[in-house]
């Protein structure tokens, strides 16, 4: 019974930690919440199988899920600590998966109502999607740091300058929008 909570509470955090890394942005309360939760999990599956409730063998799977604990968290910490990188693999193959559906709901905003809240758009879940001119439609779909929040940002006809801003593919970047 002990050893299926710690699997169902292993693959949760992975999961969960996965879908935070391939965001936008990282926010504080999932570093405050997801990096205590590995290292815990780390200790524990660096205990001997039998302590765990296991029947013992089977050390090279056991290290080899342990090593997800501190690469994962490094992912989180690089990211929440700078920004997203356009250049993850995670963010990357996430995006891709999601840029047709993004692109027409982008396009539907610029023409349309122009406003959405609480909207999945592919694999993103956007808190607010707006129509900010005729040039510029965003989706912020997560915070960063602890106020401020990240997301993407669609445009079409006028490339954007400045720090806010890191191109991922075509006309779509993403987007740092400080509190």
């Amino acid at each position: 019974m002990l050893r299926a909570l710690l699997i169902a509470f292993t693959v949760a955090w992975e999961a969960y930690t996965i879908l935070v890394v391939s965001d936008a942005g990282v926010g504080f309360i999932d570093v405050a919440l997801l990096v205590p939760a590995a290292a815990i999990l780390a200790v524990i599956w660096a205990l001997p199988s039998q302590a765990r409730g296991g029947a013992g063998g089977h050390r090279l799977g056991s290290l080899a899920l342990w090593l997800t604990f501190p690469a994962l968290d490094a992912a989180l910490l690089a990211i929440y600590l700078s920004s997203q990188s356009p250049s993850n693999p995670l963010f990357r193959a996430r995006f891709y998966a999601s840029e047709r559906a993004l692109t027409r709901a982008a396009r539907d905003l610029a023409g349309g109502e122009g406003h959405a809240e609480s909207v999945r758009v592919g694999l993103f879940h956007a808190a607010t999607a707006s129509a900010m001119s005729a040039d510029e439609v965003r989706f912020l779909t997560t915070d960063c740091g602890v106020v401020d929040q990240c997301g993407l940002a669609y445009r079409p006809r006028v490339q954007p300058t400045g720090a806010r801003y890191a191109h991922i593919a075509g006309p779509w970047y993403l987007l740092y929008e400080p509190f």
